[in-house]
Order: C-alpha cells, then sequence, then structure tokens
C-alpha cells in the first residue's frame, strides 16, 4: 500500500480482539574508534535506541493518551493499549519493540491510533541495520502490513507507521 492510502483493516475473528504493532531493528556496526569519539563528541550513545510509540486520539483528532516505552506511559489509561519494553539496541530475532492493542470492548472514547518509530539517541535510520515496522493478528501473528522505515532524508529519526481509525461498525 502506497504512503497517503487507506483500506480496510480485516480482521480474523480471533485478531478482533487484539493486534499488535512491531517494531524491528538490528544494531548497526560496531562504530570503530573514530566512530565511538565522534558519537562522544556530540554528545551521543554509540548504540541506536528505535522506539515504538503509540498516540491515541478521540473522534475529533484530540490527542487523549500515548503509549511509549517510558515507564509512565507503556500502558494507557484504560489498560487496552500497552508496551512490551524498552529495547535500547535492536538486538535479537523479530520485533525488539511490540504494542499491543485490545480491541474487544475498547473505549468508545478511543476513535484514531497513530504508531510511530523514532530514535531517541541522536542518530538517524541510515545508521540502522534493517529498521521495519509491521501491523500482525494478535493471535495468530498474520501479518497485515509490513514495510521497511526508509527515510525520506539522510537525518530522519521519525517515522510515521500507520494511522488507524474506528470503523463505523464499531
Amino acid at each position: 500500500m502506497k504512503s497517503g492510502k487507506s483500506k480496510p483493516l480485516n480482521v480474523t475473528k480471533e485478531a478482533q480482539h487484539r493486534i499488535v504493532i512491531g517494531l524491528g531493528w538490528d544494531p548497526a556496526d560496531e562504530p570503530g574508534l573514530i566512530q565511538r569519539i565522534g558519537s562522544m563528541a556530540k554528545g551521543q550513545p554509540t548504540h541506536h535506541d528505535l522506539d515504538l510509540s503509540c498516540y491515541i486520539y478521540d473522534e475529533n483528532k484530540n490527542l487523549i493518551d500515548k503509549v511509549t516505552a517510558e515507564g509512565e506511559f507503556a500502558v494507557d489509561t484504560t489498560g487496552k493499549i500497552y508496551h512490551s519494553g524498552d529495547n535500547m539496541e535492536g538486538i535479537g530475532e523479530g520485533d525488539d519493540e511490540e504494542i499491543s492493542v485490545e480491541l474487544k470492548n475498547l473505549s468508545p472514547h478511543i476513535h484514531h491510533f497513530i504508531f510511530t518509530a523514532h530514535i531517541s539517541t541522536g542518530h538517524n535510520f541510515n545508521e540502522v541495520n534493517s529498521p521495519e515496522m509491521r501491523i500482525a493478528d494478535g493471535y495468530t501473528n498474520h501479518n497485515f502490513l509490513q514495510t521497511p522505515i526508509a527515510p525520506e532524508n539522510e537525518d530522519d529519526n521519525l517515522f510515521v507507521f500507520i494511522h488507524l481509525s474506528r470503523g463505523e461498525k464499531d
């Protein structure tokens, strides 16, 4: 699906209860001495910490909550949207961070979600290996959409993955 396009998210009966948004990446190649000194001079860590976030809006598109890797925002106020925890280095297979959304009995005040990836260490996506995001069925782990994070600009450190809206049948 191309950027700016929309289509219904057709989920299985099981996934009508949960969707998962995943963020995965691999650590950048081990920096050499010159790169480490350059990072330290800029006040940047040598690792590349990507963070997955969800911004939650009402029907008028007013921000009402957020879910991030930060402890105080790891779960929304309803308890239905929650973060898996902060992976600071991208080590391991599959998703490094996930946000789950429990759709069954979701608060009627919640109408829109925007999911983003951000690099909080002062780096950009071109400095990370294989960054990607996906939305999947929370029961079967079937991907509805999976895309590499392909920055438009060399300095990009924020990627807006997907905007989900409640359907009229809710």
